[in-house]
């Protein structure tokens, strides 16, 4: 194992991300595509607590606020988009959900910033030892 404590941000953020996951998926049972956003936040979740995949997570949160964000501009600024606005507002929405919906995109606003190098939550996705190893002189 590569970490001996998980930091507290770690904790947190983790049980939020199971927390929203459970919110997804008693959601889903009235709609289910939240199913799919509740699984997302679930392997976010489990990605986060044991500190694997860095890129995949976050290439997840990213996704999921560009779809997000996409979709608020085209919804409110799209007039000009035509028959085509209802298109690209659905596949961003589509996008959105499947990379873990509404809850992810407020989560994410506090994760993406601690995901930079030498923040806290990238510190805990590196091996032991990459972040302190040096070449050694011979």
């Amino acid at each position: 194992m590569h970490h001996h404590v998980r930091p507290t941000k770690v904790k947190v953020h983790a049980a939020l991300l199971l927390l929203s996951a459970l919110v997804m998926a008693a959601i889903g049972w009235s709609a289910n595509a939240y199913y799919l956003s509740a699984l997302c936040l679930l392997v976010q979740a489990l990605l986060l607590w044991r500190g694997h995949s860095l890129a995949l997570f976050k290439g997840i949160l990213l996704v999921n606020q560009v779809s997000g964000l996409a979709l608020i501009l085209v919804l409110w600024l799209g007039e000009g988009l035509g028959d085509a606005k209802l298109d690209i507002a659905g596949v961003m929405l589509l996008t959105n959900v499947m990379t873990g919906g509404p809850l992810m995109s407020i989560l994410a606003v506090g994760m993406l910033p601690a995901l930079h190098k030498g923040r806290s939550l990238f510190a805990w996705f590196q091996p032991a030892g990459a972040m302190s190893a040096a070449p050694q002189a011979a």
